[in-house]
C-alpha cells in the first residue's frame, strides 16, 4: 500500500529525532549525525530500527544536514573516506540505510516507508538565492536517482524554497509524496520574519505539496495552540494533510549541552488532542526519542483520521494588528507615488550625548519644503547616535518625517526586528535598508560586524513584517545606489532585485557629473526605478580633494575640484558649492524623482541656499 492510500483511513507516525539523540549517544566523536552514515552506519541503522520497533511508519534518512557546506566540512576533518564517495554517494549513504531498514521491516510484516529528509541550506549575507536553489536541486537529483519517492522538506523558516524544491521534484517525478515542514518560535515568527499562519496557508494552496506542517522550533503545548487558532479561522482544504512534529519542551543547557526534560506522557497527551484535531501525520523532533514515539503509538493505533474545516481556496493574508491599525498619512510616499519631485535631506547623529546641533538644524528645515529628514546608521563604522532613535525623537519634535538608515552590520535578527516594531510604534514609516560599511581593520579585534542580513535580504524581512504585523500601515523602505560602479548592467540586476524585495526608491551616491546623471538615466530607463539624485555640496578646496581621493564610490571629476581655489574664502567655496549642486539639479530634474541632499559638517544654513536655488 502506497503512503497515499495508507493515510486515506490510518494515522501515520513518523520517528523522533536523529540529531539529538545521536548526540546523547556519540557527543563527542563526530562533527555531526550524517557523518556516521559513512564512519558509523551500524550506529544509524540502529536508532532507525529502534523508532520501528516502537511503531514508527515513517522514517526519515539521517540528511537532513547532508549538503555541500557540511560535506566540505567532512572532507577536511575525515578524509578520503568522504572524498572517495564524492557528494552524490554522500547523500545516497544516508538515504540507503533508511531505505534497508524500512524494507527489512516491511518484509517482516510491518509496512514501514523511508523518506529522502532534506532540512535548510546555510545562508550568509552574501548567499544568492539562485546559487542556493541549485544545491537544493543537486540534492534532490541525487535522492531521485536513489530511487526516492518521499521526500520530506523539514525545518524551513517559511515556504519560498520549500515550494521552488517541491515544484522541481514533482517535474522530475510526478507521482512522488512531498511533506513540507516548517519551523516557528513560540510567537509564531520564524527566524526570517514570516508568520505561521501565512506561511501554512500558501504551502497548502501551492499544490505542490501532498503534506504541510509544522516541525522543531517549538513544543507540544505551543504547537496544539497554533493548531487550534489555525483550524478554528481558517480551515483547510479538503484533501490537506497536516503534519505536526513537535519537539519534546524546551532545552536547558547544562555543561555546555542542550537538554530536554523528561516528559513522555505530556507529550503523548497533546500529541492526541493534535490527531483530535484532524491531523494526520504525527512525530517527534528535537528531544525525542523512541520512548516518545511508543507512546503516540499506543495512543493513536489503530485510530481513524478526523475530518477537519475546510477552507476556501483563497489566501488571506493575516496581520496581528487587524482593525486596530490605523494608517499614518505618509506624504513623502504620497508625493513619490504620485510622480511629484521630493526632497530628502541627510542630518548626521551625535557621536556623543549631544543632540543640540542636530535638533537645531531640523528645526531650521521646518519651513525648507523638506519632505523628509534621512539619519544616517553609523556610516563608516562609526558609532553615533541610533538612527531609529533620532529618528523618533525629530519627528516627534519638528513634525517633519524621518527616514532613518537601517544598516545590516550591526543588529543580529532580534535586534532589527525589536527595532523596526519600536520605530513602528514611534510613527516611524519610512527607512532606507543599506548593507552597512564595514568595521575598520584596527577595529575589527574588537568590534565583530554582524550581517545576519544582506540589503535584500532585509528588504524581504521587511516586506514580511508589512504583510504580517504592519499590514495597512506598512513601513515605506527605499535602497542605496551606487552609480558609479564598474558594469552598469550588474547594477541594474541588483536594482531589479531589491525592488523584488519590496525596494520603492533609491538613494544614490553624490553626483557631480554629466557622465553620472546620463547613467542615472540609462539605470532608470533599464529598471523603472525612482531615483532621488544625491546632492552634496564640497564645503572647501580641502574637503574637495579628501572626497575625490579618499571617499571609495564618490566620483569627483578634475573640473570640480579645479572649481575650488586652493586660496579661496569659506564664502567663496560656499558659492562654488552652490553653483555645481545647482548646476547638477538643474541638468538631473527630467531624470531624477527627486533629490537627495546630503548635509556636510551641520551645515543646514548652506542647505538652505542651495534649497532656494530649485
Amino acid at each position: 500500500m502506497n503512503i497515499k492510500e495508507y493515510l486515506k483511513r490510518n494515522i501515520l507516525l513518523t520517528d523522533g529525532a536523529m540529531g539529538t539523540w545521536f548526540d546523547s549517544l556519540e557527543p563527542e566523536n563526530y562533527l555531526c549525525s550524517e557523518a556516521a552514515n559513512y564512519l558509523n552506519p551500524g550506529l544509524i541503522q540502529k536508532i532507525h530500527r529502534s523508532y520501528i520497533e516502537k511503531g514508527a511508519q515513517l522514517i526519515r534518512s539521517n540528511t537532513f544536514a547532508a549538503n555541500r557546506g557540511t560535506y566540505e566540512k567532512l572532507c577536511e576533518r575525515d578524509g578520503v573516506l568522504f572524498r572517495e564517495g564524492g557528494f552524490s554517494g554522500f547523500v545516497k549513504a544516508g538515504y540507503e540505510l533508511a531505505r534497508q531498514e524500512a524494507e527489512k521491516a516491511s518484509r517482516e510484516g510491518k509496512p514501514v516507508y523511508a523518506a529522502a529528509d532534506i532540512g535548510p541550506i546555510f545562508e550568509d549575507s552574501e548567499s544568492e538565492p539562485s546559487e542556493v536553489c541549485k544545491q537544493y536541486y543537486e540534492l534532490a537529483d541525487i535522492f531521485l536517482e536513489a530511487g526516492a519517492d518521499i521526500f520530506v522538506l523539514e525545518t524551513f523558516p517559511d515556504e519560498e524554497y520549500v515550494l521552488k524544491l517541491a515544484q522541481y521534484i514533482k517535474k522530475k517525478k510526478a507521482d512522488v509524496f512531498i511533506i513540507g515542514q516548517f519551523s516557528f518560535v513560540p510567537t509564531g515568527y520564524s527566524r526570517t520574519g514570516h508568520f505561521y499562519k501565512n506561511v501554512l496557508k500558501k504551502a497548502i494552496l501551492a499544490d505542490c505539496l501532498d503534506a504541510v506542517g509544522l516541525n522543531c522550533g517549538i513544543g507540544a503545548a505551543h504547537m496544539e495552540k497554533f493548531y487550534k487558532e489555525f483550524l478554528s479561522s481558517e480551515g483547510i482544504p479538503e484533501k490537506t494533510v497536516l503534519t505536526a512534529l513537535p519537539n519534546c519542551g524546551y532545552p536547558q543547557i547544562v555543561r555546555g549541552k542542550a537538554v530536554y526534560s523528561d516528559s513522555v506522557e505530556y507529550f503523548g497527551d497533546k500529541a492526541a488532542h493534535l490527531a483530535e484535531m484532524g491531523i494526520r501525520i504525527l512525530g517527534g523532533c528535537c528531544g525525542t526519542t523512541p520512548e516518545y514515539i511508543g507512546e503516540l503509538s499506543r495512543r493513536l493505533f489503530g485510530k481513524n483520521p478526523t475530518a477537519v474545516k475546510t477552507m476556501p481556496q483563497k489566501i488571506h493574508v493575516t496581520s496581528i494588528k487587524k482593525e486596530e491599525n490605523k494608517s499614518r498619512k505618509n506624504r513623502f510616499r504620497e508625493k513619490l507615488e504620485a510622480g511629484e519631485k521630493v526632497l530628502a535631506l541627510e542630518l548626521d547623529p551625535p557621536f556623543d550625548a549631544c543632540a543640540e546641533k542636530m535638533m537645531d538644524g531640523a528645526k531650521l528645515l521646518s519651513d525648507s519644503g523638506i519632505d523628509v529628514i534621512t539619519i544616517a546608521d553609523s556610516p563608516l563604522a562609526r558609532a553615533r547616535a541610533d538612527s531609529l532613535l533620532m529618528a523618533a525623537k525629530i519627528q516627534r519634535d519638528t513634525g517633519i518625517m524621518t527616514m532613518p538608515h537601517l544598516s545590516c552590520r550591526d543588529r543580529n535578527r532580534i535586534a532589527i526586528r525589536s527595532g523596526l516594531l519600536g520605530a513602528h510604534i514611534s510613527d516611524v514609516r519610512n527607512l532606507l535598508i543599506v548593507t552597512g560599511d564595514p568595521v575598520g581593520r584596527d577595529e575589527r579585534e574588537f568590534t565583530k560586524a554582524v550581517f545576519d542580513f544582506n540589503s535584500i535580504k532585509l528588504m524581504k524581512y521587511v516586506r514580511g513584517m508589512n504583510e504580517e504585523i504592519f499590514c495597512g500601515d506598512e513601513l515605506f523602505y527605499g535602497g542605496a545606489l551606487n552609480q558609479n560602479g564598474a558594469n552598469p548592467e550588474k547594477i541594474a540586476e541588483r536594482m531589479k532585485k531589491k525592488m523584488e524585495a519590496g525596494c520603492s526608491f533609491f538613494l544614490t551616491q553624490p553626483v557631480y557629473s554629466e557622465e553620472e546623471l546620463e547613467r542615472l538615466r540609462w539605470l532608470r530607463n533599464e529598471t523603472g526605478a525612482k531615483i532621488l539624485i544625491g546632492i552634496m555640496p564640497l564645503i572647501s578646496y580641502r574637503n574637495a580633494l579628501f572626497i575625490k581621493n579618499e571617499m571609495p564610490g564618490i566620483y569627483v571629476p578634475d573640473e570640480v575640484l579645479l572649481a575650488y581655489s586652493p586660496d579661496g574664502t569659506r564664502e567663496e567655496w560656499e558659492e562654488t558649492a552652490i553653483r555645481i549642486c545647482s548646476n547638477v539639479m538643474r541638468k538631473g530634474k527630467d531624470i531624477g524623482a527627486g533629490y537627495y541632499l546630503m548635509t556636510p559638517f551641520h551645515r543646514v544654513s548652506l542647505m538652505k541656499k542651495i534649497l532656494t536655488q530649485m
